[in-house]
């Protein structure tokens, strides 16, 4: 292995290490530095074959699991700290901006905005998010900045429901509503023209297909997803969708950024009933 490849796997046993040994995954200045860090390991433009060399070496490997999990982890964490001290200030709307990763956010968002107008020609009435978080930046990017009226969040966490919703009370947003709801249970989803699915939702192998699953079962036909993923190394901290995971959506739109974004995105649509159920290749990765 050349010198390249062993200094990002030392790197990455060194930050998973760090991580592990911490107490607590609420930010503060150390944390929020070792998670930047390996944000920018995995953001960093690797050829792809050191990128693939690097994932497949055994102890990188071994570490991916956990390494996601307490990315998951320290995202509610700082998500939910954030959200927080924006209430509690006195000018929600600057503190927000102020928010990390406000504007790795926006470039997502934009590229979402502008692949779905890619396809359809006009920005989509009726909104789900699923997966929102305590942070619902997405939402309030899609409301603020793209017209959006009508955007209902799920998460299955009651905490994270709460602050999102006091969030965007304190912000003065109105068109955004809040659910606390299992989206497994979730079958109200046919009047939605765009179902968008958060990378963190389904962190465990195979969660994130029945959730898909599940969707398509109960979206209208003609009806957009809009489904967050990672490439490279950026699957340190995502895990990334299989085409196979779209489960009889069409893909549409496939963007895996090169950028400070981390995830990669996939639109794909719910097939009208005439049109044949197509299904991808099990073994192609988005």
């Amino acid at each position: 292995m050349g010198s390249r490849h062993a200094d990002v796997v030392v790197d990455l046993l060194r930050l998973y290490q760090e991580l592990s040994a911490l107490p607590t995954l609420s930010p503060n200045a150390h944390t929020n530095a070792v998670f930047s860090e390996l944000v920018r390991l995995a953001t960093h433009l690797e050829d792809d074959q050191v990128a693939r060399q690097i994932l497949a070496h055994p102890d990188v490997r071994r570490i991916i699991p956990g390494l996601r999990s307490l990315c998951s982890a320290g995202e509610f964490e700082l998500e939910g700290a954030w959200t927080r001290q924006i209430i509690a200030s006195l000018d929600p709307q600057r503190e927000l901006r102020e928010f990390p990763y406000f504007a790795n956010y926006e470039q997502l968002t934009r590229l979402e905005h502008h692949a779905v107008l890619g396809v359809t020609g006009c920005a989509p009435r009726r909104v789900l998010f699923v997966g929102a978080g305590p942070l619902p930046l997405t939402s309030l990017l899609l409301a603020g900045r793209y017209g959006h009226t009508e955007i209902d969040n799920v998460d299955i966490d009651p905490e994270a429901t709460r602050l999102a919703a006091r969030l965007a009370e304190a912000l003065h947003v109105s068109s955004l509503r809040f659910r606390c709801a299992d989206v497994l249970a979730c079958t109200d989803v046919a009047d939605y023209d765009m179902v968008c699915l958060a990378a963190m939702v389904g962190p465990h192998p195979g969660d994130k297909t029945r959730v898909i699953k599940h969707l398509y079962r109960h979206m209208r036909p003609g009806a957009l997803l809009v489904a967050r993923s990672a490439h490279s190394l950026r699957t340190l901290l995502y895990r990334p969708l299989a085409l196979s995971d779209l489960a009889g959506f069409r893909p549409l739109v496939v963007l895996n950024p090169h950028t400070e974004v981390v995830n990669s995105l996939v639109v794909a649509e719910k097939p009208e009933a005439s049109q044949p159920d197509s299904r991808s290749p099990d073994a192609e990765e988005l």
